[in-house]
C-alpha cells in the first residue's frame, strides 16, 4: 500500500511540476537541434568528399545528443537529493564528481547503444571496448562542457527565482498532494522536515506526511521561523525548547514535543544567539 501510494504521489508530482517540464522542453530542443546540424554536417562532408553517405550509421551517432535528456534529469534529482546547492569548495567539488561521473556514464551508455545497434547495420558489430575507447578520445570534452554549461544555467536561474524574505514571511499554509487529493497544513504547526532519499517526512502536531520534493524547495515555500539545521533536515525555531553542545561543533536540539534532531556545524552560525 505505501508502495502504490508512493508511486501515486511520483506520478502527480511530476504532472504538476511546471520547471521539470520546462527543463524538459528545451532539453529536447537543445539536443534536437545538435543533432540535426550534425547530421547536415555528416551530409555535406559526404557530398563535399564524393564520399557515400550511410544514413543509419549517421542516424545511429545522433543518439550521443538524446542521451542528454535522462542523464541531465538525473544529475539534477542526484543534485537536490543530495543538496549540492551551496557555493562553497566542499559542495562544488562533490557536484564536479557528480559531473565526471555522470559524463562517464553517459559515454558508456552511448558506447553501449551503439555496439547493438551494429549488430543490425553492420556486417560485423563494432566492439564494445574499441567503441569505449573512441568515445572517451572524441566526445568526452562534449560531454563535460554540456553538463558543466547545464548545471551553471540551472543554478543560476534556480537562485533567481527563489523568493525574498518578505515574500517568505507571509506563508501560512503547505499544500500537501496525495495522490488527487491537496491538504493544506498550517506551518506553524510543522515541527520539523527530514529528508528521506528522495521523499521528504513533514512531521506535524498531529500528522506525518511523506511528500516528493527537496529541502532546498520546500524551504522556499516556509515562513522566516524555518532553518536548515543539517543538509537532511529542516526545524521550526519556535518548536526548539533546549540544545547541548557536542563538543565538535555540533549540537542536539530538543524540540518541545521531546524529540531531539541534529544541528550540524555547517548550519549552525545562524542559531548562534540561541544555542548555550
Amino acid at each position: 500500500m505505501k508502495d502504490t501510494l508512493k508511486s501515486v504521489m511520483l506520478l502527480t508530482s511530476l504532472k504538476n511540476h511546471d520547471k521539470n517540464e520546462r527543463i524538459l522542453f528545451w532539453l529536447l530542443i537543445t539536443v534536437s537541434l545538435l543533432s540535426f546540424l550534425e547530421f547536415g554536417q555528416d551530409y555535406i562532408t559526404s557530398v563535399l568528399n564524393n564520399s557515400g553517405f550511410y544514413m543509419m550509421q549517421s542516424l545511429s551517432y545522433k543518439l550521443f545528443w538524446f542521451i542528454f535528456i535522462p542523464c541531465s534529469l538525473l544529475f539534477l534529482n542526484l543534485q537536490n537529493t543530495w543538496s549540492l546547492n551551496a557555493n562553497n569548495w566542499k559542495e562544488l567539488l562533490k557536484k564536479s564528481i557528480l559531473i565526471i561521473v555522470i559524463t562517464l556514464l553517459h559515454l558508456f551508455v552511448f558506447s553501449l547503444l551503439l555496439h547493438i545497434l551494429s549488430f543490425k547495420i553492420n556486417d560485423s558489430p563494432w566492439p564494445l571496448s574499441f567503441l569505449i575507447t573512441q568515445k572517451l578520445s572524441t566526445r568526452l570534452y562534449l560531454g563535460l562542457s554540456f553538463y558543466i554549461i547545464f548545471a551553471f544555467i540551472y543554478n543560476h536561474f534556480d537562485q533567481k527565482v527563489e523568493p525574498s524574505k518578505e515574500q517568505k514571511s507571509d506563508v501560512h499554509t503547505l499544500p500537501i498532494k496525495h495522490g488527487s487529493k491537496t491538504t493544506f497544513v498550517d506551518t506553524q504547526k510543522i515541527k520539523w522536515i527530514v529528508s528521506d532519499g528522495p521523499y521528504l517526512e513533514v512531521h506535524t502536531s498531529e500528522n506525518k506526511y511523506v511528500i516528493l520534493d527537496s529541502l532546498k524547495n520546500i524551504i522556499n515555500s516556509l515562513p522566516e521561523n524555518f532553518s536548515r539545521i543539517h543538509k537532511s533536515t529542516i526545524v521550526n525555531i519556535d518548536q526548539i525548547e533546549s540544545s547541548k553542545s557536542r563538543g565538535n561543533g555540533d549540537y542536539d536540539l530538543t524540540l518541545k514535543c521531546g524529540e531531539t534532531v541534529r544541528l550540524s556545524r555547517t548550519y549552525a552560525k545562524p542559531l548562534k544567539g540561541m544555542l548555550h
